[in-house]
Order: C-alpha cells, then structure tokens, then sequence
C-alpha cells in the first residue's frame, strides 16, 4: 500500500489544527509542516467540502476542525482526499477466470478490511498525542 502525497500532506495538517486549538491560516500550516502552498489549499477545499474542517474569513481566519478530533477518522481524511485503502489487479468477481481457485481473493480481502476497520478506528485526537 501505498500513500499519496495529498493524503499524506493532509493528515499532517489536520494533525496540526488538532495541536493548535484555534483557527489557522493556511499559509502558517504550510510553513510549519513544510508544505506547499498552493497544494495545501486544493487538499483543504477537498476536506472543507467532505465537512471536515470549515474557514473563518476575516484578519483572523483560517480553518478549523468541523468537528471534535475525537470524531473525525484518518479514514474519513482519506476518503475525502480520494485516497483508495488497496489497490489491487484483482477484479474479485465473475469476470475473474481463476476466481474458484484464487488463493490470494481472501487475503486481499481480508487486508483491505484490516486496513479499513484500522484507519476508521485511528482518531485525529490519537494520532496528534
């Protein structure tokens, strides 16, 4: 498995908006977690428009965390980026020739609900202490 760079990048600021507290400006998350700026205002639209953080406009504005960081999930995060758990060549149904004698079907199956139950159970509350 394989994360992307904008998931990545967004877990880390999201990370930071759990540390501060308060509302920040984008510019300030993207200085202090060495991220570009430009790209960290497309990853915050995304994860404004999935409902996970919201702006403030204003001389003080910023983003903030829609919710408590007890209820927001690294798997919530990574849906809102796009970010798919596995990727896999196996089509898993059948349109597969070797699906009755797959002896990978069930474990890629079984990884990619593993990696699903871990990341929807990984809180920002969790990941930020």
């Amino acid at each position: 498995m394989r994360i992307s760079t904008k998931t990545y990048y967004g877990l880390r600021a999201m990370i930071n908006l759990v540390r501060k507290e308060e509302v920040s400006p984008i510019a300030d998350i993207a200085f202090e977690e060495d991220i570009p700026f430009a790209f960290l205002e497309k990853i915050f639209q995304q994860l404004k428009r999935a409902g996970l953080v919201r702006s403030k406009k204003g001389s003080l504005g910023g983003y903030e965390l829609a919710r408590s960081p007890k209820e927001i999930t690294a798997g919530q995060v990574f849906e809102a980026l796009g970010e798919e758990v596995i990727s896999s060549f196996c089509p898993g149904d059948s349109s597969c020739s070797r699906l009755n004698s797959c002896g990978t079907k069930d474990f890629l199956s079984k990884l990619e609900s593993s990696i699903g139950q871990t990341l929807d159970s990984m809180t920002l509350e969790r990941l930020a202490n």
